[in-house]
């Protein structure tokens, strides 16, 4: 994953959540950037905790091998999958910038994510069980997790 590379893709146009409808928490999250970039965040591997950033599409890298291997499996998936774009009305325009890693300090101890600065705000973006979050550091809701920013990513 290259941080960086998501702090250069410029202003970001658009945030949502990504698959099969109806979206919950656990649904993974794309991030679209005005400059074209797109970049997917999914639940970490170890024991579905952090994230996972990547470049391009969930769809794309989660099926994309199908469309030649198994084009009729690859059609069925491609007609169900839809997003659906998370409320985060002041990240829109914002540039990510200084990523910084994020630790959930309630009810135990462990690295879930990083923060940014964003528009002139702290833009959370962590993974916890399968869920994954993408708000203000501020939001009331995050409280419960005792986030803690750490060093710089």
């Amino acid at each position: 994953m290259s941080l960086q590379a998501l702090c250069e893709a410029g202003p970001i146009a658009r945030i949502a959540r990504v698959g099969y409808a109806p979206f919950e928490g656990d649904d993974p999250i794309e991030i679209t950037f005005a400059s074209g970039k797109l970049f997917h965040v999914d639940a970490g591997f170890e024991a579905a905790t952090d994230i996972v950033v990547r470049e391009g599409t969930l769809f794309e890298h989660a099926y994309g091998h199908l469309r030649t291997e198994e084009p009729d499996t690859f059609a069925a998936i491609a007609r169900d999958w839809t997003s659906e774009d998370i409320d985060l009305p002041w990240l829109i325009g914002a540039t990510l910038a200084s990523p910084r890693r994020l630790a959930m300090t309630n009810p135990y101890r462990v690295d879930v994510g990083y923060v940014f600065d964003a528009g002139g705000r702290a833009f959370a973006l962590f993974g916890e069980a399968d869920y994954i979050t993408a708000a203000a550091l501020d939001d009331p809701e995050l409280e419960g997790f005792a986030l803690e920013v750490g060093a710089p990513a």
